[in-house]
């Protein structure tokens, strides 16, 4: 709203200040019409008249006075035209903070609607979709309008004034330059926010398992038939077991890896490690919890929630994309747009955390219906115990496959009988992982079960599976072991795969840079050209002033000017030639495990370079190196260039014109190409 309102008031002034420059040009239109009138009365040669500096007589003065005359007449014309933008800036202004102002209170509103109901949610925010980016296209069309009516009106003085010469040539440049920047990112915004506008089919969801038939899984299958009975819910139409994740349903389309099957319809996925380490009633608990999303029709409504996320998020980032600059700042024309999309966005956000929290309360107290309480509140305490062993076995496993056990069911089982589970207390306020929701914490969901996390609950979370946890596995599946050393297999085969392309990755970046030194110059040489030219220029025409002696050149006036010019052009010259020296030496030397930067008395390892952050400033790039507290820390060489050293915090900074045929971005992707090789020597060496 500021933005708009600034303009508002911008178009405000303005206006007065075209009324005030009408009230000027009728006085001197009015005083240079009674000078014409007053010569013309006058055809000898009394006729008096100075214009630009210079005294008319006689006929001359007439004719002056009346190109006065005339070019007031002209400056009247063009102030007229001048006249009608000021009103396009405050009604521009006034229709994108009207615009603002509506989207504002509709997403309120539907934001209370949503809360009250969740097919209300789904129906209004699939209008904001549909809405949003053509709402968000006439704001920055109308932004744009506005800007481009605010630098039109300020550049016409400058040829209203008739100061069309020197300074006032420079402002118009750069105000043609701003308006086709404004009206650059403008056309592209709106080309991206149609795309926004295109239809989104959401992407299958990818799960690491495989599906369970009931000859596989008897003893599931009958207890999901006794659960979806007690609950009156759905049954699911697939169940997957894998060894990563925590336990979902989802009723999108999924595909299973790593056999690549399809899936569609309502689907149950449990992940196997937990099963052992967890009692039958906790299991329950966590089996009729999901199961009620599926009689409470949560997965269709998040099904139904996928495109509208989407629409609204890619119109968010169409309109960053077209109008981030390089250094990562958002064009103020795009801002309104932006912040409008963004609080929608909240707005959004906050209906779907209701109904998010409400839709897991009730699933956890479904859950506990068909056990109870105090089991609903240990599988819980439980799965977030269990959760720190099961992921430390995983992930060494994964990081070193060839090491692993083929059961790793059984070894998780194992560890956790011989040293117990993690303490549940400092994961109280943790979001247990879903693939397409959110969870309210863990301490929250136990106060809605009535239970208190107190020490015996804690500590009864935290103890050693029993000895018969060896036999759970038996109760749900014809053959647990076979199972866990099948899906172990695909694990393992998964970590092997992705292993192997880990190291083809690193192979190709750490060949990626040469051996030989590489040696970046500066592109200094157009810049010293441009000095050479100029200077030139000026010596020349310094030495056709003295060589033609036009009128008044036998002034002293005439002889400073001349030779203030040909000094000038020989200080450009002069200057001139440390920018052509400059670029002649290498300021920077790339090898594929140090750099060496010209004014420093020793190389920097790539390996010692703990951050790197490079900066465009007015043509040049300050590159800002730091070093860790083990690493040597260079000193300055004498005759070298100018390098800020910072001892205390091991802050290196040097500034450099962007190397021969490259520019900003291809001179950062070679400094990074090097630190990436470097780094992959190193992964590959261990």
């Amino acid at each position: 709203m500021l933005l708009p309102l600034a303009f508002l008031a911008l178009g405000f002034w303005e206006q007065q200040r075209g009324a005030d420059g009408t009230a000027e040009l009728a006085q001197q239109r009015m005083q240079a019409a009674k000078t014409v009138a007053v010569l013309e009365s006058r055809p000898d040669m009394s006729a008096r008249y100075r214009r630009n500096g210079q005294n008319y007589a006689g006929p001359l003065a007439v004719t002056q006075a009346r190109a006065a005359l005339a070019e007031v007449e002209q400056a009247q014309r063009l102030h007229g035209y001048r006249l009608f933008l000021p009103p396009v800036v405050m009604a521009c202004a006034a229709l994108v903070a009207g615009l603002s102002v509506l989207a504002l209170l509709a997403s309120v509103l539907l934001g209370r609607l949503g809360r009250a109901s969740r097919d209300a949610l789904v129906r209004g925010f699939s209008v904001v979709r549909r809405l949003l980016p053509p709402l968000m296209g006439a704001q920055v069309v109308l932004a744009t309008v506005g800007v481009v009516a605010v630098i039109a009106f300020e550049a016409s003085a400058i040829i209203e004034a008739g100061d069309v010469s020197g300074a006032g040539v420079k402002v118009l440049g750069f105000a043609a330059v701003g308006i086709g920047a404004a009206l650059w990112t403008a056309a592209k915004a709106v080309m991206q926010l149609r795309r926004a506008l295109d239809l989104f089919t959401p992407d299958p969801l990818i799960i690491n398992g495989r599906q369970l038939s009931r000859a596989e899984a008897p003893g599931l299958w009958r207890k999901l038939d006794a659960l979806a009975g007690k609950l009156g819910a759905l049954l699911p139409d697939n169940v997957v077991v894998g060894l990563t994740g925590g336990f979902f349903v989802s009723s999108g389309p999924k595909i299973l890896r790593p056999g690549g099957t399809a899936l569609a319809g309502r689907t149950l996925y449990l992940p196997l490690p937990y099963l052992p380490l967890l009692a039958e009633d906790e299991v329950a608990a966590i089996i009729g919890h999901e199961l009620a999303h599926f009689s409470g029709g949560d997965t269709e409504y998040s099904l139904r929630f996928m495109p509208i996320y989407a629409g609204v998020g890619r119109s968010l980032d169409a309109v960053a994309e077209a109008g981030t600059a390089g250094d990562g700042s958002l064009s103020p024309l795009l801002r309104p747009a932006m912040r409008l999309g963004m609080f929608v966005m909240d707005q959004f956000h906050h209906a779907v955390r209701h109904w998010s929290r409400r839709r897991e309360f009730a699933a956890d107290a479904a859950g506990a219906s068909v056990t109870s309480a105090g089991a609903a509140a240990r599988a819980l305490l439980r799965h977030a115990a269990a959760t720190p062993r099961i992921e430390g076995a995983l992930n060494a496993a994964f990081a070193a496959p060839g090491d692993a056990p083929a059961d790793l069911v059984a070894a998780i089982l194992w560890e956790s009988q011989a040293g117990g589970l993690a303490d549940p207390a400092p994961h109280l306020e943790d979001i247990q992982p879903h693939p397409t929701d959110t969870h309210p914490p863990t301490r929250q969901r136990l106060v809605a079960l009535g239970r208190e996390p107190g020490p015996a609950l804690l500590a009864e979370a935290a103890a050693a599976p029993p000895p018969e946890a060896t036999e759970r596995l038996a109760a749900y599946f014809a053959d647990p072991e076979g199972l866990n050393r099948a899906a172990t297999a695909e694990f393992l085969g998964m970590a092997h795969d992705s292993a192997r392309q880990l190291h083809e990755a690193l192979t190709e970046a750490a060949a990626g840079v040469e051996e030989a030194p590489v040696l970046l110059h500066e592109n200094t040489r157009g810049g010293a050209i441009f000095l050479f030219c100029f200077g030139g220029l000026l010596i020349a025409a310094s030495l056709a002033v003295v060589a033609l002696k036009p009128p008044g050149m036998e002034t002293v006036n005439g002889w400073i000017i001349a030779a203030a010019g040909g000094g000038l052009g020989l200080f450009f010259v002069v200057c001139g030639i440390p920018y052509l020296r400059r670029g002649r030496r290498p300021f920077l030397e790339l090898r594929p495990d140090t750099l060496l930067i010209d004014g420093l008395d020793r190389p920097i390892a790539w390996a010692h370079v703990a951050d790197l952050d490079m900066t465009a400033h007015q043509g040049r790039v300050v590159t800002r190196i730091l070093l860790p507290p083990e690493a040597p820390f260079p000193e300055r060489r004498k005759g070298g260039r100018r390098v800020r050293l910072d001892a205390k915090r091991r802050i290196i900074t040097f500034a450099a014109a962007p190397p021969r045929r490259m520019k900003v971005q291809g001179y950062a992707e070679i400094i990074a190409r090097y630190r990436q090789a470097d780094a992959a020597r190193r992964s590959l060496a261990q």
